[in-house]
């Protein structure tokens, strides 16, 4: 058997010999390159020849004089002296180091090596997900975050290929320590980016429709605990703004402009394949809680880096696929699946603080007497003999006069701390793979006492092939639970007065300072909100490949929002002076749920059609979602101490108790052609139908149609142009509906009324019944034109945009006759949104040592009110202007009285008293443009990436001097320093009134702040929106202690903000706390 194998080895040397000697050569060129030579044996051979730069030198300059040579002769005299031999197999010649003899060759044959390597793009950036595979084998292995891969058991001899999506794919021969190997972009590197468009997916170059996306990269740059806030300032046309800067807070989230009058606005969120809720679930006491109005922001629960990508869908022929749902738009969130590869473990571990970056400048205790004093002696002329001066205790000598606190830094001051733990475990074959993964999240607070937001999640990924292709089967399921113990919103106290008492006295219980004090924000802190919510999202994705081109795919998904909450009111937090009695003491216990299920099969044609090929696609879509929520309040407890325990109440009602039922059903449909790759036609066609519109109302048909033209690869624009690498221009049209509308607004609806004897009774809804509205209508028209420069080393994606929404969904106001308050119905008003959007990148260095790339992206919205019938007869007269933008604040005209030094307002009708007809001027109250620049620098194992968000827009003035509905200058409350610009006597230019305490001046005053035109502000702003700088470990100290990649990260989140806003935030104005500053350090391990 062996003489066989040894008789059988040198026959087919021998052949492989003679093949490769009749290979000739020809090529004479003197001061050429080793690495031309090898360019010319590939071009006239068909021969690849492969080698490492850290071997062999291929720009070394040599003379070539081969006349009709042996390939094995020109290898010969090219590598002679170089301290290389080569080798040949198959067609690829490798470039290796001489060995030294014949018996280590031998011995070398028989013995295996485990390889160690590093991936990484032309900008020293590393490839995540990128494979290695063992030419001719089933061994491969993926990198990791690193860009690091590990394969163990191969073959000395082995050639590796190393693949990724958008690069050449690159031969190199195994070794232990390859090192660094270089992929580079394909010729048109939009060529093999594929995008995610939800049914279907896309070449980046081929797409017609308005597709953004952001990758897992970009989000493991930021310390961010919620998805959304990866996106801000990262896609043009993606407006998101925080509601608060607490953990879990929702979020307001616009995809180009607000397209409804009523609250229908949302994007369409989709996790890998489940319909996910867009709007936040309620709490149960959100009215005082800092959580905020809009409750809890539903992404919350997903962890931000178990995402592998975000595609946000814009455009009429993106999102008309998915109908009414994607009115506003729509994002997918893919998150990560399993890699082909021995199993891999990494683990990532961060920990950081949470600040507020920006403070108020509030009066100190000096000016702010000088405020109360002018105030109350100087202009109102009153005196210590006046009633109100007992009550008066700041400047009446019950508070030291001499004593200040900065109340900002007592109350939202503290420095919370931040862990943030992942661990994922992953591999696989070629064909299947899996993944498990866990994390924990956890932030403090802001405020004094132990609050703050917890997040534990497990995940996993199984994805299953079988061997012909044809059969595939994907599982996931992601399963998280939040612990939220959220305080009161005591923002608005920092402006109690800087001689305030303490806030707790010596022995650390509450200080009510001898009934001085009202409102004490520690003991406001004393309540409790408490919710825990579990998230369950899975889902099983099925393909089977009938015949060839003829695919089947069945997509089954749920999804589940479970909430529990708890919040008390102790007696302890309530003030002598305003209730001592137990019956204030009370609890409210809330459950509450959303329930989604979906199935969506479809079939998948593809074929090859003349000189072009269709994409077609059909399918179905079942969904099914059931929400309830149940509210109790317990009160008439005997004690502080029994409030969570419901059995303890005296005195037990329903508050509220609702079940609701959506069901929707649709047939849609996708016909693309490709013809020659430049010119491409997509056509989707939807026929939806929703349960929240009566009989005869519940269908309507959308669809769109798009267009591109790659006309950079027309032989003209090839000649003429040679600089332009790329160069598309695309253009669609789409009409999408609207459903974002409550459950049965056609029908009578009954609601909870007053409780006697501890029952509760039914009254009807104030909303009348009508079964004949019908959907919103959006068309939507968009023209793009797409740019790459010097080989995609500039690209460029302008694009302008028009919807158009009719049909409008609003509800009405009746008379009081009616006995109801109002109707659902449609209005033939007409809302349009328009703008530019720009998509930019660059790479502005790049060479071997360092490299420098950037991103750029501008939105310039434009939104107007188009028509609204018989507006001025409606209850929205006084809010709205045709023509104008929806986000407007129609103002009364502010004038200050030199000689009274009082705000006094315009009477445009001359009426002689303030009437609607006075306020006629519209303050618009949005963005003029907004954006995102990002920069990201590589210098050897270094990398640091920073992103600025910026906006030109206008907004509310914020506490202190300048808030609607806070007391006016010169009572008792601090105020910003800048009221210290005030009237003081006749004659006096300035904006702010005189000081005052009586109506006098309280009621211009807060006129002016509520209502006037200069309560809107410019709040333009540029913020260091994150900074990320990491270190990648040495691969040799790593491969020491069996480590195969690691690296240290500092990150920061919303660093600095350049602005002339006085609030605490341009971006979330009001008494609520901002978005908060974060530092992050963080150690990420792969084994």
């Amino acid at each position: 058997m062996r003489l066989t194998t040894v008789i059988l080895f040198f026959t087919v040397f021998q052949i492989s010999a003679a093949t490769t000697f009749g290979q000739k050569v020809t090529y004479n060129k003197k001061n050429t390159t080793i690495k031309q030579v090898f360019t010319e044996i590939k071009n006239q051979t068909g021969y690849n020849v492969i080698w490492y730069d850290g071997k062999l030198n291929a720009q070394m300059v040599i003379n070539a004089n081969f006349n009709n040579t042996s390939l094995d002769d020109v290898m010969k005299s090219t590598l002679k002296g170089r301290g290389v031999t080569y080798e040949i197999r198959d067609k690829t010649v490798i470039v290796k180091v001489d060995e030294s003899s014949f018996a280590d060759k031998i011995i070398s044959f028989f013995t295996t090596i485990d390889v160690r390597g590093r991936i990484l793009d032309e900008n020293d950036a590393p490839l995540v997900g990128a494979i290695v595979k063992v030419k001719g084998t089933k061994l491969v292995a993926p990198t990791n975050g690193n860009g690091e891969f590990v394969l163990n058991g191969v073959d000395e001899k082995a050639i590796l290929t190393i693949s990724f999506l958008g690069y050449e794919t690159k031969e190199v021969a195994a070794s232990k320590s390859i090192g660094i190997i270089k992929l580079t972009l394909n010729a048109d590197k939009l060529e093999e980016v594929e995008i995610n468009a939800g049914y279907y997916t896309v070449k980046d170059r081929e797409r017609t429709g308005a597709i953004s996306r952001v990758t897992a990269a970009q989000i493991a740059d930021q310390p961010v605990n919620n998805p959304l806030m990866a996106l801000q300032g990262r896609v043009a046309g993606l407006q998101i703004i925080q509601a608060n800067g607490i953990a879990g807070s929702a979020f307001t989230v616009r995809v180009r402009g607000t397209n409804s009058i009523r609250s229908g606005n949302d994007p369409l969120y989709i996790v890998d394949g489940v319909i996910y809720p867009s709007s936040g679930i309620s709490g149960i006491r959100t009215n005082t809680s800092s959580i905020g109005a809009n409750g809890v922001s539903p992404l919350s629960l997903i962890n931000p880096n178990d995402i592998q990508s975000i595609e946000v869908l814009k455009d009429g022929d993106a999102t008309a696929i998915y109908g009414s749902r994607g009115a506003n738009g729509v994002i997918l969130i893919t998150t990560k699946r399993g890699k082909s590869g021995r199993a891999s473990i990494n683990a990532n571990l961060s920990q950081g603080i949470n600040q507020v970056g920006h403070r108020l400048n509030l009066l100190n205790t000096e000016e702010y007497l000088e405020m109360r004093r002018e105030a109350y002696f100087t202009n109102d002329k009153l005196t210590t003999s006046s009633p109100t001066y007992a009550t008066q205790y700041d400047i009446n000598g019950t508070y030291d006069q001499n004593k200040y606190t900065d109340w900002q830094k007592e109350l939202i001051g503290k420095t919370a701390s931040t862990t943030n733990a992942a661990v994922n475990i992953t591999g696989g074959t070629d064909k299947s793979n899996y993944l498990m993964a866990g994390n924990y999240y956890r932030e403090g607070t802001i405020y004094p006492g132990d609050f703050g937001f917890k997040r534990y999640g497990i995940r996993s990924s199984i994805n299953l092939g079988a061997t012909e292709d044809r059969f595939n089967v994907n599982l996931t399921l992601n399963l998280n639970r939040t612990n939220s113990n959220i305080a009161e919103n005591i923002v608005p106290h920092i402006l109690l007065a800087p001689n305030a008492p303490d806030l707790l006295d010596e022995s650390g219980k509450i200080n009510w300072a001898n009934n001085t004090v009202a409102l004490n924000p520690m003991a406001a802190l004393l309540k409790t909100n408490n919710a825990i919510t579990d998230n369950l999202v899975g889902n099983l994705t099925m393909n089977y490949s009938i015949i060839k081109n003829l695919v089947i795919k069945s997509s089954i998904g749920y999804s589940s929002i479970k909430r529990k909450e708890l919040s008390t009111t102790p007696l302890a937090s309530i003030a002598p002076i305003q209730n001592s009695t137990s019956t204030a003491r009370e609890s409210f216990f809330g459950n509450n749920y959303v329930n989604n299920f979906i199935f969506e099969p479809q079939i998948i044609y593809k074929a090859k059609v003349g000189a072009g090929n269709i994409d077609a696609l059909v399918g179905m879509s079942l969904q099914n979602n059931d929400a309830q929520i149940n509210v109790m309040r317990g009160s008439n407890f005997t004690s502080d101490d029994l409030l969570k325990n419901i059995g303890s109440a005296a005195s037990l009602t329903t508050t509220q108790n609702d079940f609701s039922q959506y069901r929707y059903i649709a047939a849609f449909g996708r016909l693309n052609y490709n013809l020659a790759n430049k010119y491409f036609l997509n056509l989707t066609a939807r026929r939806d139908g929703s349960s929240k519109f009566g009989p005869g109302r519940q269908f309507a048909n959308f669809g769109a149609l798009g267009a591109g033209w790659i006309f950079s690869d027309e032989k003209l624009f090839k000649e003429k142009l040679s600089f332009l690498s790329f160069g598309k221009l695309r253009a669609s049209y789409g009409v999408t509906g609207n459903d974002q509308i409550p459950n049965y607004g056609f029908l009578q609806l009954w609601s909870n009324g007053t409780v006697y004897d501890n029952t509760s009774t039914l009254v009807p809804n104030t909303v009348a019944p009508n079964d004949e509205f019908s959907w919103e209508t959006n068309r939507k028209l968009e023209a793009a034109l797409q740019l790459g420069f010097l080989k995609d080393r500039i690209n460029l994606e302008l694009s302008f945009y028009r919807n158009r929404s009719s049909n409008q969904l609003i509800l009405q106001s009746l008379p009081l006759s009616a006995g109801l308050l109002s109707v659902q119905r449609n209005l033939p008003a007409e809302i349009q949104n328009k703008g530019w959007e720009l998509e930019s990148d660059f790479k502005i260095i790049n060479n071997n040592v360092f490299k420098w790339s950037a991103a750029l992206n501008i939105s310039i919205p434009k939104n107007k009110l188009l028509s609204y019938p018989d507006l001025e007869n409606s209850s929205n007269a006084s809010v709205y202007t045709v023509g104008q933008p929806l986000e407007i604040l129609k103002a009364l005209n502010v004038i200050l009285n030199t000689q009274t030094g009082l705000y006094t307002f315009e009477d445009k009708n001359g009426s002689g008293t303030l009437d609607n007809a006075d306020i006629y001027i519209s303050k618009f109250l949005g963005q003029y443009f907004y954006g995102g620049l990002e920069n990201t620098l590589t210098y050897k194992k270094f990398s640091l990436n920073f992103h600025f968000t910026f906006a030109k827009q206008n907004g509310r003035r914020s506490i202190g001097a300048s808030s609607p509905g806070t007391w006016a200058v010169g009572n008792f409350s601090n105020q910003s320093t800048e009221v210290l610009k005030r009237w003081q006597q006749a004659g006096d230019e300035t904006s702010i009134q005189r000081f005052g305490t009586t109506s006098t001046t309280t009621n211009p005053y807060n006129t002016a702040m509520s209502f006037g035109n200069m309560s809107v502000v410019d709040a333009s702003y540029m913020r260091l929106r994150n900074l990320s700088l990491s270190y990648s470990l040495p691969e040799k100290l790593l491969s020491s202690i069996k480590i195969n990649a690691a690296s240290i990260t500092l990150q920061g989140q919303n660093l600095f903000t350049i602005t002339n806003y006085m609030g605490l935030d341009p971006e979330t104005p009001g008494s609520v706390v901002p978005p908060l500053r974060t530092l992050m350090l963080g150690l990420n391990v792969t084994f």
